[in-house]
């Protein structure tokens, strides 16, 4: 069961986001249907401003696919590092999500334990010195 996967934020998936959320439009009350298209060199500018803000943000993205085994996660963030700018990237996990007191959070509706992705924190015993 594949369990591990790398969040973060790169270049490409901002721009890609800033992509999505620029519109392409802008109101004006004398253009028929009270908007006008905005030019294309105007509306890069505007991309790569919010490619920048996103950068600069803290929102994270799940960049990587499932895993098995956290190695292979460490592998995609040591190849991502080398080719592409990047920030904050980590290894989550799927896990059993839970509260301040540690105990697991119930879903009302099914009474099962929701389950989401938790930081995953290598074992210090694990490592070699």
């Amino acid at each position: 069961m594949s369990t591990f996967a790398v969040f973060g934020m790169t270049l490409d998936v901002a721009k890609a986001e800033a992509r999505k959320k620029t519109s392409g439009t802008r109101k004006n009350v004398k253009a028929p249907g009270g908007v006008e298209p905005i030019p294309e060199a105007e509306w890069l500018a505007l991309v790569e401003k919010r490619t920048e803000k996103i950068m600069a943000g803290s929102t994270v993205r799940q960049l990587s696919p499932m895993f098995d085994a956290p190695q292979y996660a460490e592998h995609f963030i040591e190849l991502a590092r080398k080719t592409i700018p990047c920030r904050d990237m980590r290894i989550r996990t799927k896990a059993v999500l839970t509260d301040a007191k540690g105990k697991p959070i119930i879903n009302p509706k099914t009474k099962a334990p929701r389950v989401g992705f938790a930081e995953w924190l290598p074992r210090q015993d694990s490592q070699a010195a």
